[in-house]
């Protein structure tokens, strides 16, 4: 494992060395990851929680200036780090999709051409794409015996917190069915079918999302509830993005869709958690199981009000309760002594541009109008041949070096008067970057040497590439960088570090909680406020 530049000698000097920790050897390892928790908003209101968080917090090791080091803070990514222990550009998973030169396409981070989905409509998703191993891969490794299942409402979180050798990924399709594809089994297990055949999300049309607490709760922490700004998911007219919502309006085709708008959703993934665990009777021998479980469509939310939105507000405070719930009833079928908890999330958010603006802070969005026509005009100017992806542009293969300055010239010109863009920057001028602080650090870590774009878009910090309302994340600033990382067990106190710590240290920590071999190829280092 490689250490950190970054970590001084002496601060290992300085480590606390006191205080229980997480036990070795459990029944289950519990992995919760929640898609889109930046660590400000967490600890911002982790006073509030009287539920799931709150025990989690209770009885866990929160590490709290805890980052994502690399630059390309998107989902697909993220969950990768969370898994692997390994930074996603030298590992090759670049973003949620990138251009692949030799294929002529842009490809999806956990498709599979050749494997087929099991268990209703859908795309077939695994883990074949990705030249890597992760938790679950170690903990096989090393027994044979230990199961691995993930369910998220993403398939790219199902996938990603598994690995290779998962027993099996289960993510939504959209479509009202949890699947899963034959890179892992041939069919579903029974319960899984039975649970498909019961689900029915038409239910919630009869439901009403509306404010969970007092009004203070939310005069408190976030801004006015018809903030300008937030998307209006439900298309209100006029444009009103505030609480109540309901899916009333809604086809049963769309609430399928439309579910993830809401917190609904994340109850349902962790009831099937719950089932999961029960049917494939995790924690109930020696062999140590795991459980990835991805809460998704926190992602869906933040991305549309921001954090500061009655709308997110009022998800966890949701959230809060149905982790209990879910905390409780692996309590009923395991026992809490014999489960050990992590909770991560994959990346943070952008605060929206708008409230940036009203606390008097330089903000704002790139205009997605004005850029797409200017992306038009650099396809034309090098005849389109170049594509712009996820953030970069890819040159094909045989450019030589002349075309390729000629190319960065045409697309400098273009995009110099974006206020927006910060830097635009090559492949190799990012791979030379020799500083140790935080930005040249991240972006060195989002960066394959042959596979990664030719040239890079920085965009500028406080500024927002959504438009043009809501909000979104893939900088390397601390508000996309920055989350949680718990870890918790039922014999243990309260505890906060406040070292600074990176997202790569969690699957090697899993690992040595479990007694599993930790690959060399690992970037992260175990926590050693956490295993014994």
């Amino acid at each position: 494992m490689k250490k950190y530049l970054w970590l001084p000698l002496a601060a290992f000097l300085f480590l606390p060395c006191s205080g229980m920790k997480i036990p070795n050897n459990p029944k289950l390892v519990v992995f919760i990851v929640i898609d889109q928790l930046p660590g400000e908003f967490f600890q911002r209101i982790e006073g509030e929680f009287n539920g799931g968080f709150r025990w989690l917090l209770d009885h866990g090791i929160e590490f709290r200036n805890a980052h994502h080091e690399h630059a390309n803070t998107k989902t697909g990514p993220g969950h990768f780090v969370l898994g692997s222990g390994r930074y996603p550009g030298p590992a090759g998973v670049l973003a949620n999709s990138w251009f692949v030169r030799e294929l002529g396409k842009t490809v999806y981070c956990v498709e599979d051409p050749i494997a087929k989905p099991i268990g209703g409509e859908g795309d077939a998703r695994s883990y074949r794409k990705t030249d890597a191993t992760a938790i679950g891969d170690w903990m096989k490794e090393k027994d044979p015996q230990s199961k691995v299942f993930t369910v998220a409402g993403k398939d790219r979180a199902a996938v990603y917190l598994g690995g290779k050798n998962a027993d099996l990924a289960i993510y939504y399709n959209w479509k009202g069915s949890f699947i899963s594809s034959d890179f892992y089994a041939d069919k579903l297990p029974d319960w899984l079918v039975e649970y498909n055949a019961n689900l029915d999300f038409s239910v919630y049309r009869d439901s009403i999302w509306d404010h969970a607490a007092e009004p203070e709760f939310y005069k408190k922490y976030g801004t006015d509830d018809n903030f300008y700004g937030e998307s209006d998911v439900f298309d209100n007219d006029p444009y009103s993005p505030t609480l109540p919502v309901s899916l009333k309006s809604k086809s049963l085709e769309e609430v399928n869709r439309f579910i993830g708008a809401t917190p609904w959703f994340d109850k349902t993934v962790l009831e099937l958690a719950d089932i999961l665990i029960r049917n494939e009777d995790l924690g109930k021998d020696s062999h140590v199981d795991y459980l990835g479980v991805g809460i998704s469509m926190s992602d869906w939310i933040g991305h549309e009000y921001g954090p500061h939105s009655h709308e997110l507000l009022d998800y966890y405070l949701r959230l809060d309760k149905y982790l209990m719930k879910f905390i409780k009833n692996i309590d009923s079928a395991v026992g809490l002594e014999n489960v050990n908890f992590v909770l991560s999330s994959d990346h943070g958010a952008i605060p929206l541009p708008e409230y940036l603006q009203s606390i008097g802070i330089d903000a704002g969005r790139l205009n997605g109008d004005v850029f797409n026509k200017k992306l038009d005009i650099i396809y034309k100017r090098t005849n389109n041949e170049i594509k712009y992806v996820a953030g970069g542009f890819y040159f094909p293969s045989d450019y030589s070096e002349a075309q390729k300055t000629i190319t960065l010239g045409i697309i400098k010109t273009e995009l110099a008067d974006m206020n927006a863009i910060d830097q635009i920057m090559t492949r190799e001028n990012i791979l030379k970057l020799e500083g140790n602080d935080s930005f040249s650090r991240r972006m060195r870590n989002m960066i394959h040497p042959e596979k990664s774009p030719d040239v890079i878009l920085v965009i500028k910090k406080n500024y927002c590439s959504k438009y043009p309302f809501g909000t979104t994340h893939g900088s390397p600033y601390d508000y996309d960088t920055h989350v949680p990382i718990i870890f918790s067990n039922i014999n243990i106190d309260s505890q906060k570090v406040d070292r600074m710590v990176a997202t790569v240290d969690i699957a090697p920590t899993i690992a040595r909680m479990v007694g599993a071999r930790i690959p060399d190829e690992v970037n992260g280092s175990v926590l050693i406020e956490v295993v014994k």
